[in-house]
């Protein structure tokens, strides 16, 4: 059993949508999240980093927590676990970890950039679960982008409330054409490929780069099929 649970500060503002919520990872999360990735590790292992021994083990999901509530708390990323709200729709009860979306890297002064992450339990991908989820976290991202940099509160909270980042990043392995048709509707754009970027599954693997900057997710409100977002 976990005795105490991390301090997250700042919170951000309630990321709840139709059929799911986001929030930082509790250690109370370990057995929905241990279950899931067993239940997935075929599935998620192709794009992912080689799992080790102890990938799934009580130690390492503690130390993985507690990296990840240091990495919010001074502003070098921000971890969200996808949380089944109840509402209906998904096949897990409330309160089940669905996935994970993270912002990592974050870069502040003239940066304000991020690089985004995120993974899904293979029984709740290919539902749209990734992309409601993107919907609450974006927006949150983006806000107070218009802030000068020196405006930005220490902790990572702009006076909007938001992260005020003004540029996102993601990479992709090319053969990843559901994860690039979800940042393809959400707006980001293919900038480049990345030769042997990330080490995946033991193997030095291309990677296809993508970019969404706060304006352009600002006036590209009217994509075709994809959410219309207010930010700021």
């Amino acid at each position: 059993m976990f005795l105490f649970e991390p301090r997250y500060r700042p919170l951000p503002p309630p990321l709840v949508g139709a059929r799911l919520m986001l929030r930082p990872p509790l250690l109370a999360d370990f057995d929905s999240w241990a279950e899931l990735r067993r239940a997935s590790r075929a599935f998620l292992q192709p794009w992912e980093p080689l799992w080790g021994a102890e990938a799934l083990s009580r130690r390492t999901y503690r130390a993985r927590v507690s990296r990840m509530a240091h990495e919010w708390n001074s502003d070098q990323g921000y971890a969200f676990h996808l949380i089944a709200s109840g509402a209906g729709g998904v096949a897990a009860p409330r309160g089940a970890v669905l996935g994970g979306i993270n912002l990592n890297n974050v870069r502040r002064l003239s940066a304000q950039s991020a690089s985004l992450g995120y993974w899904m339990g293979e029984a709740h991908a290919g539902q749209g679960l990734m992309r409601e989820a993107l919907a609450l976290l974006l927006p949150h991202a983006f806000a107070g982008f218009e802030n000068d940099p020196a405006e930005v509160f220490h902790g990572g909270e702009s006076r909007q409330g938001g992260l005020g980042l003004h540029r996102i990043d993601a990479a992709c392995i090319p053969e990843n054409r559901r994860s690039r048709a979800l940042l393809a509707r959400m707006g980001f754009l293919e900038i480049g490929l990345a030769p042997a970027y990330l080490k995946i599954g033991g193997q030095w693997r291309d990677h296809v780069c993508h970019q969404l900057l706060a304006e352009d997710f600002v006036a590209g409100a009217d994509i075709p099929g994809r959410p219309v977002f207010e930010v700021g």
